[in-house]
């Protein structure tokens, strides 16, 4: 698990063919992470929210538990559905 760009929060990490990002977020009740999956410039699975059990979670926590839920979609299979390519901004 990397930081990507400059925000605090997000998280990026290679894994098999896919590329999984996560972002975590400071919310009233505590934190909650997204991730998403990518192959190449394709989005394979769009943000999902994953639920966070622990009380007290910190950021780096939060972070691992959207990492370990993208590895279980990914390894559950049928990623490449149907897979859509994000549209330029602009």
């Amino acid at each position: 698990m990397e930081p990507k760009g400059l925000d605090m929060g997000d998280y990026q990490e290679r894994y098999q063919d896919y590329d999984i990002e996560v972002a975590v977020e400071q919310v009233l009740t505590g934190v909650k992470a997204h991730f998403r999956v990518l192959r190449g410039e394709a989005v394979v699975i769009d943000w999902r929210l994953v639920h966070i059990d622990t009380l007290w979670c910190t950021e780096h926590a939060a972070a691992e538990a959207g990492l370990r839920a993208a590895r279980e979609a990914i390894d559950a299979g049928g990623l490449a559905a149907s897979p859509h390519v994000p549209s330029a901004p602009g």
